[in-house]
């Protein structure tokens, strides 16, 4: 397997990335200095690298948690006095939370600090006249550790599902005993019974105050070493060509550094924003990888449920197809929670593809927390990644 060649490379690369460099908040200046470190890497095998800069509130994204948990405590109290009041509060921090978290959407942006991203472009042409694109891509920061998913391990899951829950019984109750009220029929004591179970779920609830702290994780397998895989890709490409190997004759291969996506998406969406109608104007097709640390969880996201993005069908397909050939288990799954840069493109038109080496049956301990480090990361990993994504490139390449 020629990717076998690049293991080391890659392996010390992301080694050295966390020894000099560490944690890498987003748009802060650890991100930016790799992404300087991606450019004099991508330098020598690409035509051009070039950086876009751009805004956004990085803090946005998880930082209204603490006055979402206020507004439930002070909706919990209302309950009792003004449930019309209560049942405002309690929909407002469901909005906030769909639409911020779940959705993605740029709600509460405005009212946190805005700073600025950079996304790194190396670019690639073919031999030939470029008559379509693949771009490849993985993320520069790495995120803030998830306390809930420390302290409760695969018990996270249930204990965030039940804090949506609670927030939903709190919205339905004061609905209800507003519409009784405003009857004038007197109340049973069933709205008793569920003030207090909202009041009860409320150290649930509260916890959530703490969801995330500002520490920043190693980020090892999320995402460093799928910024590794793409300084593997634009060096097995160039050393493929001087060599008399594959090299694409019609593709152009874009190996994009992106910015903030712990922050949510933001670096991606900016850049999708930006350029769709330039990668709309010719087939262009995207791999974004996330995730990498053993290669005996190759998958792929088939759909990523929190945006309701659903991947593009061909290259699910195409991937199954190279890992079926190279001798590869291959799992074709869904993403439950969260998301990765994949949906941004796609709801930008752009046929995309999220891959990883993840074990998805179960919450991975290093996933957000400090031990997303190295020493958990296995070589063979990275080598297996760079080779399936070489291997797409060179299909899509050859379909006329």
């Amino acid at each position: 397997m020629r990717a076998d060649r690049y293991r080391d490379y890659m392996y010390q690369l992301t080694d050295r990335v966390l020894k000099e460099v560490g944690p890498r908040e987003s748009c802060r200046e650890a991100e930016k200095q790799l992404g300087r470190l991606v450019a004099s890497e991508l330098e020598p095998s690409c035509e051009q690298v070039k950086v876009e800069k751009f805004t956004c509130s990085p803090s946005a994204f998880l930082g209204a948690f603490p006055y979402l948990i206020a507004a439930y405590v002070v909706a919990a109290v209302l309950y009792w006095f003004f449930p019309l009041v209560s049942a405002v509060l309690a929909a407002a921090a469901l909005a906030v939370l769909y639409l911020e978290v779940a959705l993605y959407k740029e709600l509460v942006d405005p009212l946190f600090p805005r700073r600025q991203g950079e996304n790194i472009i190396g670019v690639i042409k073919p031999s030939g006249e470029v008559e379509k694109r693949v771009i490849v891509s993985a993320h520069l920061d790495s995120a803030y550790e998830f306390n809930i998913w420390w302290w409760f391990k695969n018990a996270s899951i249930p204990v965030m599902a039940l804090a949506v829950l609670a927030v939903l019984l709190l919205l339905g109750s004061s609905i209800a005993r507003t519409v009784v009220e405003f009857s004038g029929v007197p109340g049973p004591g069933t709205y008793r019974i569920l003030g207090i179970v909202c009041a009860a779920l409320t150290p649930v609830i509260g916890i959530f105050a703490f969801f995330h702290t500002y520490n920043v994780v190693p980020g090892a397998m999320d995402d460093l070493t799928g910024i590794a895989v793409l300084a593997g890709l634009a060096r097995y490409l160039a050393d493929s060509r001087a060599e008399g190997g594959f090299f694409p004759a019609r593709t152009e291969v874009l190996i994009l550094g992106l910015s903030s996506e712990e922050a949510g998406l933001r670096g991606a969406k900016r850049y999708a924003a930006a350029h769709a109608e330039e990668m709309k104007a010719m087939p262009t097709w995207g791999l974004f990888l996330d995730g990498i640390y053993d290669e005996q969880f190759l998958m792929v996201n088939g759909k990523e449920i929190s945006m309701g993005t659903k991947m593009d069908p061909y290259l699910v397909s195409l991937a199954q197809e190279v890992a079926r050939d190279r001798g590869w288990p291959l799992h074709a799954g869904t993403l439950a929670v969260g998301a990765t840069d994949a949906s941004a493109f796609v709801q930008e038109g752009i046929r995309s593809l999220s891959l990883g080496c993840v074990d998805t049956s179960k919450l991975p301990p290093n996933y957000h927390t400090r031990l997303d480090t190295i020493d958990r990361v296995r070589p063979e990993s990275l080598a297996v990644s760079l080779q399936l994504v070489a291997d797409m490139i060179e299909r899509i390449d050859q379909v006329q």
